[in-house]
Formats: structure tokens, sequence, C-alpha cells
């Protein structure tokens, strides 16, 4: 019986130890993203969390943008510039990122245009 109970830990251990990786890869590793910044620059709004109310004394810039990878593939993603007196991005810039598939880990930071991977800086250009 106990190695019944010991199998059947194991499994769930196992089950458990294979789910957490998993998301853990989805949500916080993240691959480089390139994108140019649109030449207009959102209205600065409120901010509001996910429940829908407004987040006192914070305001944000809500971006949609058109990132790059190294390999040139395309993916659309909302990027939000918030803070107490955010500065907006500089519009025609050229910005990185690391995005996981479920968010963006870290960035947007500025980048110089001959840094960017060929394929991307074509896909972005087009």
């Amino acid at each position: 019986m106990k190695k019944i109970f010991g199998v059947i830990a194991l499994v769930i251990l196992a089950a458990g130890g294979y789910f957490g990786y998993k998301y853990y890869q989805e949500t916080y590793v993240g691959q480089s993203y390139y994108a140019i910044v649109p030449q207009e620059v959102p209205v600065k709004e409120a901010t509001v969390d996910n429940s829908g109310k407004e987040v006192p004394d914070t305001y944000s810039y809500n971006y949609d943008i058109t990132w790059a990878d190294k390999e040139g593939k395309i993916r659309q993603w909302e990027v939000e510039v918030s803070g107490s007196n955010p500065q907006p991005l500089t519009p025609g810039s050229y910005v990185t990122a690391e995005i996981s598939q479920k968010r963006i880990v870290l960035g947007p930071n500025n980048i110089e245009e001959n840094k960017i991977p060929p394929k991307a800086l074509a896909a972005l250009k087009k």
C-alpha cells in the first residue's frame, strides 16, 4: 500500500513540475523583438487596472505596435507606458523588447537601427 501512495505522489510531483515549467516558459521566458514606434502619439489617459477601476494619480500611453523577431516574423502587441508622469515613446524611434507568449517581459528600450537584425528591419520597413 505504501508503494502505491509513493507512486501516486511521484506522478503528482512530476505532473506539477512539468506544468510549472511549462507555465514559466510561456510567461517569463521571452524572445527579442524589434519595432519602429508609430509616428502618432496616443492620447494620455488615466490608467485602469484589470478590473476596470482607475488607478489614482497614474496615467498611460497605450500603443499598438508591430514587432518583428530576428527572422522577420511579425507580431502585434500592445504596449502601455504608464506612471504618475509618463513620457511617450519617441515617434519613429527603434525599440526592442523581450516578449514571451503571454506578456512583455522586458522593455521597450531604445535601440540603434544598425543593431537590429537585417531580416527584422526589412520586415518592419515593409
